[in-house]
């Protein structure tokens, strides 16, 4: 047979070829294995492996399953680390290069591992197409390359016998070797890209598929388990065990107790003076009273057209109290985003101030109540200053009961209201004081806009704990402003998005806040300079989450300078999983999907069961009933059980036909020193092709880096096809009011 298929090698001419391998590579994305270490310029010879014995009842019967139906061990092995690698890549065309009889280059074996396929179809399937690519082997490799255009990345997908391992084009490869004892796999890796693990790992992988089918090589490819029992039970229970004993207390209940604790203490701070616990009780108290009598009740919501401020912090405890959901309405929203807000949400009261409310025109036909009016002054001194109870409320407050609902922005440009219970504030609070350190004698700072989650965050990392909410003046708090507020306010903690946190002045990050201890940044990417510059002698952590999770689902320990940090691990009483398409659990190093699950989910989107439904679905890995939520972002996991953010699902973009994710990239545009922020988009030009442009931010004092610095820079780690096509050189990223 093998003289023959010679023989018709030699018959086809160049221009067959061609045509054969455009059709066959047509749309083709290549699948390289994430590296632990950045590709360098000159390639290593150092290589190395790993072999793990196949037992005997399993390598006899892929004899049996090999002779059965005359495949070769190479066709099996080919078949085999395919299936790994539809996983790894999260998607079922794989493409890998086998060696080809006679030729001294590989040849490209591409093949659809659908789920529904079972593994001696797709086995079958594979010794057709790699009989086929190596009838038309005439064509060296190089030359596809140049004339179909196709990037490097695919010299270096390898997977078979007998291919050379230290070839400078090849990164891994997988071989079954037979021998008298029986048969050995061995994956052979470059030391200078992989570390040991990673490659136990894909080992482990390789081995658990040979074993799968060789039991049933009837199985469908999507009930292949390629994760062996301790990394199941890794992923889903080690890194999961954040079972934590916290009294479920709704978040009225929550600050009553401390006010009982301590009533004197300092509870807000402001340009016009300090309210105590105790003053703070009573105003919201009375409030609440009113509030009750205007409509508020448990199912029912008050909107809060207010500003940060001191009235807001009153607000937000008094509709809680009242046992009604908070609506947090910023005023310098545009009106038109009001209006769509307040018609969605249908509230029974907005609550907003004098010097606003003419500005509110989108106010009409809602009933309003100015909380520095006279009369509301008024009707305020005749109410009670004794707490609420279920006697006083219009129905019982339970902790299902919404907290607050807040607006994000929709993938289809309506904003979505995410309804958030009372079920998870309680272990919220208790963990985010356990991981920052609060003490009841310390300070926070309101930063964040009451439009955005984190502002809960810090009322939860504040009045629970005994400590001081800091109001800080009107106005943006950035650069000179910001660290006169956290020097002058002797701010102990604060949460700080990452472009904030970067127009601090460098003198003040290292010497001029002695009280400035706890800094959380969250909401998008920190880099590693902003971690060298404010982690020394602080604990800084990283934070994460959804607003559909109560505020932050995952956090890293304390920072250290070095390397771009991490997402971390999940909060107490939250589970976190990254799964694939089908809601399977990737491997470790592998990019999946991030669901969140346990008890701070939100009860889903207000008014919107069908946007709920796909996005909070059930869970298969926990109790009967319960459901995780599709974050859409993409992440994947480090051996030492922390999460690393790569990007969004929906912001993949494709290339010339490769599939690229804009988180990637940016995040190599970020490890440049002269680079402060960077945000990579997709665009068309004049043609209608899409091209990659990059938005870059130079860092502070830092002067502009060169297109040519960067490309340089990106070429050191990317394939072409992933540099962008231009680089447009931005003094700040638009912001939203939210940072």
């Amino acid at each position: 047979m093998e003289p023959a298929v010679g023989i018709a090698w030699r018959r086809l001419t160049f221009s067959e070829g061609l045509r054969y391998w455009k059709g066959q590579l047509d749309g083709v994305s290549a699948h390289e294995l994430p590296t632990d270490r950045s590709r360098p310029h000159q390639t290593s010879s150092g290589v190395a492996a790993r072999a793990f014995d196949v037992p005997r009842n399993v390598s006899s019967r892929l004899a049996a399953l090999s002779g059965k139906h005359d495949v070769s061990w190479l066709d099996l092995t080919v078949a085999a680390i395919q299936v790994v690698l539809a996983r790894y890549k999260g998607q079922d065309d794989v493409v890998v290069a086998v060696p080809a009889p006679g030729r001294t280059h590989p040849v490209l074996v591409r093949s659809r591992a659908a789920d529904s396929t079972s593994f001696l179809d797709f086995l079958l399937h594979v010794r057709a197409t790699a009989k086929e690519a190596q009838a038309h082997s005439e064509i060296p490799f190089d030359h596809l390359v140049e004339e179909l255009g196709l990037g490097a990345a695919l010299a270096r997908v390898a997977a078979g016998c007998e291919l050379a391992a230290a070839s400078p084009a090849t990164d891994v490869t997988a071989r079954l070797i037979r021998h008298n004892a029986g048969l050995t796999g061995v994956v052979e890796y470059r030391r200078d890209l992989f570390d040991a693990g990673a490659v136990e790992r894909l080992a482990g992988h390789f081995a658990r598929v040979l074993e799968v089918v060789a039991d049933n090589a009837a199985v469908p490819l999507g009930r292949i388990d390629i994760l062996t029992g301790s990394e199941r039970h890794q992923v889903l229970e080690a890194w999961n065990d954040t079972d934590r004993g916290v009294a479920r207390l709704s978040f009225p209940a929550l600050f009553e107790a401390q006010v009982a604790r301590t009533p004197d203490a300092p509870a807000v701070l402001s340009e016009t003076g300090a309210l105590s616990y105790a003053e703070l009780e009573a105003r919201a108290n009375r409030l609440a009273h009113l509030l009750i009598g205007h409509g508020a009740a448990p199912e029912r919501i008050v909107a809060l057209a207010l500003p940060r401020s001191v009235e807001i912090v009153v607000a937000q405890l008094a509709v809680v109290k009242a046992g009604a959901a908070y609506l947090p309405v910023d005023p310098a929203y545009p009106e038109e985003r009001i209006s769509f807000m307040l018609a969605d949400a249908q509230p029974v009261l907005v609550l907003t101030l004098g010097d606003l409310v003419h500005e509110l025109g989108c106010l009409d036909g809602t009933p309003v109540l100015v909380v520095d009016h006279p009369a509301t002054a008024a009707a305020l001194a005749g109410m009670p200053c004794r707490a609420p109870t279920d006697a006083d409320r219009r129905s019982p407050l339970t902790l299902a009961h919404p907290a607050y609902v807040i607006y994000t922005s929709g993938s289809t440009g309506r904003p979505k209201g995410v309804v958030v219970s009372h079920a998870g504030l309680a272990s919220f609070s208790a963990a985010e004081v356990d991981r920052f350190a609060v003490a009841p004698e310390d300070r926070i700072l309101q930063f964040s806009s009451p439009s955005f989650d984190a502002s809960v965050l810090e009322l939860c990392m504040s009045l629970p704990a005994g400590a001081a909410l800091v109001v800080p003046p009107p106005g943006p708090l950035l650069g000179d402003a910001l660290a006169e507020v956290l020097a002058q306010q002797e701010v102990t903690h604060a949460l700080i998005p990452p472009v904030a946190l970067a127009t601090v002045p460098d003198g003040v990050a290292e010497t001029g806040l002695p009280r400035f201890r706890g800094v959380i940044v969250g909401g998008e990417a920190c880099t590693a300079e902003l971690v060298a510059r404010w982690a020394p002698g602080r604990r800084m952590i990283n934070a994460y989450g959804p607003t559909e999770s109560t505020v932050v689902s995952t956090w890293s320990r304390p920072l250290t300078p070095g390397g771009t940090p991490p997402i971390g691990r999940p909060i107490w009483n939250t589970r976190v999983y990254v799964l694939d398409g089908a809601l399977r659990p990737v491997p470790v190093g592998i990019a999946g999907e991030l669901y969140v699950g346990g008890g701070g989910l939100a009860r889903g989107y207000l008014h919107r069961p069908g946007l709920t439904a796909e996005r909070f679905v059930a869970n298969p890995f926990g109790a009967p009933g319960s459901r995780m939520y599709r974050t859409g972002d993409v992440v994947r996991w480090t051996a030492e059980g922390e999460l690393q953010f790569v990007g969004r699902a929906d912001d993949q973009v494709k290339i010339r036909g490769f599939r690229v994710e804009p988180g990637e990239i940016e995040s190599r545009l970020r490890q440049h020193a002269g680079v402060g922020d960077a945000v990579v988009m997709a665009r068309r030009d004049k043609r209608g092709h899409r091209r990659l442009v990059a938005y870059v931010v130079p860092s502070p004092g830092s002067p502009v880096p060169s297109t040519a610095a960067l490309r340089e820079l990106l070429a050191q780690t990317l394939p072409a096809y992933m540099v962008p096509s231009a680089f447009v050189t931005l003094d700040a990223l638009p912001l939203s009011p939210n940072g």
